[in-house]
């Protein structure tokens, strides 16, 4: 991977995917566990002045950033200045590269980052430093750091902070209005496609659909775990049979005929705003992150979740994580210091406040986990279920995966609605993405 790659607009699927860095309440200090402390062990801080700048990748602003985490590291480490710069038209991690601005630190869900790590040639591996500064990498959920490995070649070019995974959230309101009992944790794609035919009927002029996905999200961190791209052939492998079976799983074994005619009809497929605003929809598949990141969506119904339905012959594996990462450039100027803000945004008191506020912690620690959601404005609800099945291994990720998938998504429509077959469907994504990746390795 060149110099040369340059993809689509950085993290616009992981932008969709994670909305913001940390949500509206993580961070400020408000709601959650207080202001955290300092980790213990490693490498002392530096009293020295510093500068650290940095950037999301997914377009956040600052008010964001600081959030989430600038008003943390600030309190932490008073004698660095922290600056942040948002990727917004002219201020991109390109642009800034040309004007000759360096960036200390990215920030971009796990999607989102080989485009400036491997597109812009920005990589730095930090294993020694990892090293150096004590970070026990045992400590994180070994799916993370595994997968994280295996898109470096083994190198560790960047290290999660947050989590979030796939689950299904349902709206209480349209099971209580039917008699329908609630959906639990643990159930398979059969049982939901059951209690989707249950919930599937018209009534008062109103046709209510019992289950629905967002294929953009399902499908890139899916349970079977299928990578978009070979690195050793260089081409895509959307004709991958997992990639069939995650169609049929996901969409169309759970198409009734309401669902199709309303597909039709709309000339879309149902989102999450049909299951809090025009309130049609019973059941979404989505991000855990969904109610931190957008609470004005969900303020209007009654509503909880459930664990993502699991595979027969899988009982208890969910979908793969999609991780907010950090990453030190290649062009950091402080990149011991840089190495601390992140061991600091890791530590067990850090990812304790996270969770209280309801964000995944990226530790294997029972203790953070059970505090999910605790100080946060949705506490009460079911949040055990983020943790209720195990992660899926993470699939290859490369800088080609948002735009490969995004010859594959608008097909789920026309296969739902039976303008296309399955057949045909997978076909053309194959096709456009041979032709969109011989077009990318002449650069």
């Amino acid at each position: 991977m060149t110099n040369k790659v340059w993809k689509t607009a950085i993290g616009c699927l992981v932008g969709a995917s994670l909305m913001t860095a940390c949500g509206s309440n993580a961070g400020d200090g408000k709601n959650g566990g207080g202001a955290a402390t300092a980790p213990s062990g490693g490498q002392k801080a530096s009293s020295e002045p510093v500068e650290l700048i940095f950037q999301d990748q997914g377009g956040a602003g600052e008010e964001v950033f600081n959030q989430s985490y600038g008003s943390f590291i600030k309190k932490k480490f008073p004698n660095y200045t922290i600056k942040f710069i948002q990727a917004t038209k002219g201020s991109t991690l390109q642009d800034l590269i040309v004007a000759g601005q360096h960036v200390d630190i990215i920030i971009a869900g796990i999607n989102g980052m080989p485009d400036p790590l491997f597109g812009l040639d920005m990589k730095f591996d930090m294993t020694d430093l990892v090293k150096k500064h004590g970070v026990d990498l045992t400590k994180f959920e070994p799916t993370l750091i595994d997968g994280i490995k295996t898109m470096g070649d083994g190198k560790l070019y960047f290290l999660p902070v947050t989590n979030l995974v796939q689950v299904m959230f349902y709206n209480k309101g349209i099971f209580d209005k039917f008699g329908v009992p609630y959906p639990k944790d643990g159930m398979t794609w059969d049982e939901v496609g059951e209690l989707n035919r249950k919930m599937t009927r018209s009534e008062g002029g109103v046709s209510y659909m019992g289950y629905s996905a967002s294929p953009a999200h399902i499908l890139n961190m899916s349970q079977y775990s299928m990578p978009l791209y070979d690195p050793k052939t260089k081409k895509p492998v959307l004709t991958d049979e997992r990639w069939r079976m995650a169609l049929e799983t996901y969409f169309l074994n759970n198409a009734t005929a309401g669902y199709k005619e309303w597909a039709t009809a709309k000339k879309k497929l149902p989102y999450y705003t049909e299951m809090t605003s025009s309130q049609e929809l019973a059941m979404m598949v989505f991000n855990s992150q969904f109610p931190f990141d957008g609470p004005q969506y969900v303020k209007d119904i009654n509503w909880d979740l459930v664990s993502l339905p699991v595979l027969k012959d899988k009982p208890k594996l969910g979908s793969q994580a999609n991780p907010k990462t950090f990453a030190i450039t290649k062009t950091s100027k402080n990149k011991d210091a840089a190495m601390e803000v992140i061991k600091y945004m890791i530590s067990p008191e850090m990812q304790m406040n996270y969770s209280k506020q309801g964000y995944m912690t990226v530790l294997n620690d029972d203790g953070i986990k059970k505090a999910i959601g605790s100080e946060s404005q949705h506490k009460g609800k079911n949040w055990s279920a983020v943790y209720y099945n195990s992660l899926a291994p993470m699939a290859y990720k490369s800088i080609y995966d948002t735009k490969i998938l995004s010859f594959l998504t608008p097909n789920v429509l026309k296969v739902v609605t039976g303008e296309t077959d399955l057949n045909s469907a997978i076909r053309s994504a194959q096709e456009q993405a041979d032709k969109y990746l011989e077009s990318e390795m002449k650069k």
